[in-house]
């Protein structure tokens, strides 16, 4: 297992203190003690120690989510049965609070059987009349002692010597040692959910766990919970054994890490009675100085907001009513388009004719700064190479020439020790005959291009596959073939040929190089946000 397989991204680590119990920070060299905090409970089955894969994912969401993860060592069963793990979260969360952190900055995540840890921990200290975090994530949740859910039997993965059920639920007797299943901090999906914070849910359709992902779900929307459930085909069957992350997992773990930012990056908090003055205020304040229609488009805006709550809007209206500025349609759609761009999942950057940057977004800022092959020098793009700098000075000829109809380039630029990159050149309009705005050409970066990431949601949504054919037609494009995949998955390979005949069909196929190319018409769709 290679290093670049299990890379843990330029983390540090450093042994927790003044806690109840022992713990490890992860966090990236610059993290701040006031920043974001993720306070990881990991899953082991009640039983079972942390591991290195462990702090593999706590790298990966410390990177992911700006943050610091706090990866703790609660007490294990069956030496210390239920609750004592719960209780170990609980004092443990009132410790961060105790040394100032602010719990609007405060994410609690768990996995499998730390997901139902972290939970109970959650309704604990809402009983309690505690403030409670900025949010709560659930990955393959184990909630559930009762072990009510289909997915028990219909996934149940047989194993030498007992069945990975057989092993989950011994476990968690031990952890019970004779509490009722049903006590709703030993199976959070069985209690009363209302009052926490907004969770996401990851799931995955193949895990026996899966079930207990929907029950959780459907339970905290039962309550009026703002809830998210993502559904995968491809997560790990355990997140303990140290192995490298699927395209899957990868996506999962940075889906997490964008919950906790937009969870913790604004504390603001408004009630709809609130938020409905604040939209009558702004309205009252703009509506001399545009035209109906765009009144209308700018209502459409709030409602949505209202909606959907994202924590940007409310300080953007805020910010303008405070300095009287006046906002027409134009500064809207501008405000937007800009949070787009800078959001973007590949590197994007505005290039001048004299090669300075004029606008870039937080990816290409990133690019820049590793090792690939082009560099900033004194604010202007060039090749880190005789090659690379070749072909963009090529490419810029051409495109800020005065040419009416060769307006795109696509490079393919390597380093010295043989690292690629894509590069997409497009100038974004004409070149004006008085010269009067200087043209500008937009350069989209891929790194690696080969490794372009298969998003299985994606390939059901375009082609509706179901998660199993779908995952059929992403391991094959990705080069596995029918027979290797039937292996990896221990599926019998007639199962697999018949998924794989009716990808064919529903992608209207004639042969298998066309099923590679439409999955990768579908992978190269999903890739801006």
């Amino acid at each position: 297992m290679s290093k670049t397989e299990l890379d843990e991204l330029g983390t540090v680590k450093v042994e927790a203190e003044g806690l109840p119990v022992s713990g490890l920070w992860v966090m990236q060299p610059e993290a701040k003690p006031d920043s974001r905090v993720i306070l990881y409970v990991y899953g082991g089955t009640f039983a079972l120690n942390r591991g290195p894969m462990h702090e593999v994912i706590s790298a990966r969401l410390a990177t992911h989510a700006r943050a610091r993860v706090l990866l703790l060592d609660y007490r294990l069963a069956p030496e210390h049965p239920f609750p004592l793990a719960i209780e170990d979260i609980v004092a443990t969360y009132d410790a961060l609070l105790e040394q100032g952190q602010d719990p609007a900055k405060i994410v609690v995540m768990g996995d499998t059987a730390g997901a139902g840890i972290a939970f109970a921990a959650m309704l604990s200290l809402r009983d309690q009349g505690k403030p409670l975090p900025a949010g709560i994530v659930a990955l393959c949740p184990l909630v559930d002692l009762t072990f009510s859910g289909g997915s028990y039997v219909a996934n149940i993965r047989p194993r030498e010597t007992t069945s990975d059920v057989e092993l989950i639920m011994t476990l968690a007797f031990e952890y019970l040692q004779g509490a009722d299943p049903r006590h709703p901090l030993a199976s959070p999906a069985l209690a009363d959910l209302s009052g926490l914070p907004p969770v996401e849910i990851h799931g995955d359709v193949n895990d026996v766990l899966y079930d207990d992902a929907i029950l959780l779900s459907e339970k905290l929307r039962g309550v009026g919970g703002n809830v998210n459930f993502h559904q995968w085909d491809g997560l790990p069957e355990t997140w303990q054994e140290l192995a490298p992350l699927s395209n899957q997992s990868s996506a999962c773990l940075a889906k997490i890490g964008q919950f906790v930012r937009r969870r913790t990056s604004n504390p603001l908090s408004m009630t709809r009675e609130e938020s409905d003055q604040l939209v009558d205020a702004y309205q009252e304040h703009i509506k001399s100085y545009i035209q109906p229609h765009t009144a209308d488009r700018i209502d459409q805006v709030f409602e949505w907001a209202r909606v959907q709550g994202p924590d940007w809007v409310w300080p953007f209206i805020q910010r303008r009513l405070k300095h009287g500025a006046l906002v027409t349609q134009d500064q809207v759609e501008r405000d937007w388009l800009s949070l787009l761009f800078t959001q973007a999942a590949d590197a994007m950057v505005l290039l001048s004719a004299s090669r300075h940057i004029l606008l870039s977004n937080e990816q290409a800022r990133l690019v820049l700064e590793q090792k690939s092959p082009l560099e900033l020098k004194s604010g202007r793009l060039v090749g880190t190479n005789e090659a690379s700098e070749e072909l963009l000075q090529q490419a810029l000829d051409t495109l800020f020439s005065p040419s009416e109809t060769d307006d795109g380039r696509a490079l393919r630029l390597s380093t010295n020790d043989g690292d690629t990159m894509l590069v997409r050149c497009k100038r974004l309009a004409a070149l004006p005959e008085d010269r009067g705005a200087p043209p500008v050409v937009l350069l989209r970066i891929i790194a690696d291009p080969d490794k372009m990431p298969i998003d299985i949601e994606s390939l059901q949504a375009w082609y509706d596959l179901s998660p199993r054919e779908a995952a059929v037609a992403a391991a094959f494009a990705e080069g596995m073939s029918l027979t290797d995949y039937a292996e990896a998955t221990d599926v019998a390979i007639t199962t697999v040929r018949t998924h794989f005949a009716n990808v064919k069909t529903k992608l209207g196929a004639s042969d298998q190089a066309a099923v590679v190319r439409k999955v990768l018409v579908a992978a190269a769709s999903n890739r801006w946000f």
